[in-house]
Parts: structure tokens; C-alpha cells; sequence
């Protein structure tokens, strides 16, 4: 007759002079029971996350402004990372605080502003520590430190190397390549020598492999009320790269 039971493990008992027998049986319905424990513990957080993230979107879509209605918005996106960190929580969180300090340059005091990027900063640094191959993190990041201290901007040349850093990671992303660029070549007169070569690097490699990104730099250049003809004079610069790119101008 076959044996129904599931082999088991020997183990010496040094009370006993036999031996006790230990059936796999027990210890894979403990294990099983564990995590199920474990798996309604991460469904119940998510499900508690989800619920508060889709309360900040009820919230949003009533509230008259970001200013006004900050308080409670910060509170559901607040509940929301604290109870399940997902990294869209982390982007949404990030994304309040630096609309809102964009409110306080036009209307809004110096100090407050500062407090609201802080804070953009600190969830975003979270952010890319918890998910560092994301490259959307570093990205945001990049777009806090290039208007900290507005209209002074120290920190443009660190907020480019998270912009940089974004790019590494995706370093095909249309986005990512059209903005960032575009940001390099609107600050192009204090471009350091290698700063200026890495945008001429990545100039040459879209127009080896996608050069349609190209028109969508000039048309984001262009909505900036930037001159076409700086654009021209930066670009022609290059004597290997603007004979590629005059047909585009």
C-alpha cells in the first residue's frame, strides 16, 4: 500500500535517549500559515494606501487651489506613503509640494516656498533611496534643485546632475530627453566645458537612432519665448554636429 505520509526529518532529542520524529507536514502548514499572514498584512496596507490616494484625488478635484486646499491633500498623500510606500504615493506627494511652492513665487512669501521645495526634496530623496533604479525620482529631483533660492538659483548645477542621472537610467525616454536638453541649452553660458560635451553627446546620439526628438526640443525652446536664433548660434557651434541639424531649423 502506498505511503500517504510525507517523508520526515530525524532529529536527535538530547533529553531523550531515541530519537524524535519530526513531520515536514507541520512545519509546511506553519510556514503556509505565516505567509498567509504575512500576505494579508501587505493586501491590507495597500488596500489602506489606495483608499487614502483615491481620497486625495476626490479632494483634489473640489479644492479651489493648490494653496487652499494643501492642508488636507497633504494629509491623504501623507497617509497614503506612511501606510504603503508606492512610489507613484512618493511622485504625488513630491508633485503637490513643488505646485504649490511654484504658487508661493507668484504669490506666496520667500520662506515658504523654501519650507514647500524642503519638503518636495525630502520625499524625493526617500523616494529614489527606496526605488533607485527609477529614474522619475532623480528627474523631480533635478526640477527642486533648479529653482531653490529663486531668482538666484545656486543649485542649478546640482539639480542637472539628477537630471543627468535620470538619463542613465533611461537613457532612450523621449520625455526625459526632450526637457532635459532643453533645460541644458536654456542655461548653456554657464555650462562647464564638459557639461556643454555631454549635450553635444546626446545630440549626436539621437540623431544616430531617433533624430525626431530633435523638432520636439526646438518646439519646447519655442514655447519658452526663447530665440530661435540663440538656439542657432549655441548649436552651430559644434562643426560636426550643425550640418546634421540645419535641415531641422
Amino acid at each position: 500500500m502506498k505511503n500517504e505520509h510525507p517523508p520526515t526529518i530525524i532529529m536527535v532529542n538530547p533529553r531523550h535517549d531515541g530519537y524524535t520524529v519530526i513531520r515536514k507536514k507541520a512545519v509546511t502548514t506553519a510556514a503556509s500559515a505565516l505567509g498567509l499572514i504575512v500576505l494579508a498584512v501587505i493586501v491590507g496596507r495597500d488596500y489602506a494606501g489606495s483608499i487614502a490616494f483615491r481620497r486625495y484625488g476626490e479632494a483634489r478635484s473640489r479644492v479651489q487651489s493648490v494653496q487652499s486646499g494643501l492642508p488636507e491633500l497633504e494629509r491623504y498623500l501623507l497617509k497614503a506613503v506612511h501606510t504603503w510606500p508606492r512610489r507613484l504615493f512618493f511622485e504625488e506627494l513630491a508633485n503637490l509640494y513643488f505646485g504649490a511652492s511654484l504658487a508661493e513665487i507668484q504669490s506666496g512669501t520667500e520662506d515658504k516656498r523654501k519650507l514647500l521645495l524642503d519638503k518636495a526634496r525630502d520625499v524625493l530623496l526617500e523616494e529614489v533611496r527606496r526605488y533607485p533604479a527609477a529614474a522619475d525620482g532623480y528627474s523631480n529631483l533635478g526640477r527642486v534643485y533648479m529653482i531653490y533660492n529663486y531668482p538666484y538659483l545656486p543649485y542649478v548645477a546640482k539639480g542637472r546632475e539628477y537630471l543627468k542621472k535620470a538619463l542613465i537610467l533611461q537613457p532612450a525616454d523621449e520625455y526625459l530627453n526632450t526637457n532635459i536638453l532643453a533645460v541644458m541649452l536654456s542655461q548653456w553660458e554657464i555650462l562647464e566645458p564638459s557639461e556643454r560635451e555631454y549635450v553635444w553627446s546626446r545630440l549626436r546620439n539621437i540623431l544616430d537612432h531617433n533624430e525626431a526628438f530633435i523638432p520636439k526640443i526646438l518646439n519646447l525652446w519655442k514655447k519658452n519665448n526663447a530665440s530661435i536664433d540663440d538656439l542657432k548660434k549655441i548649436l552651430s557651434a559644434d562643426a560636426e554636429l550643425w550640418p546634421r541639424l540645419q535641415k531641422f531649423f
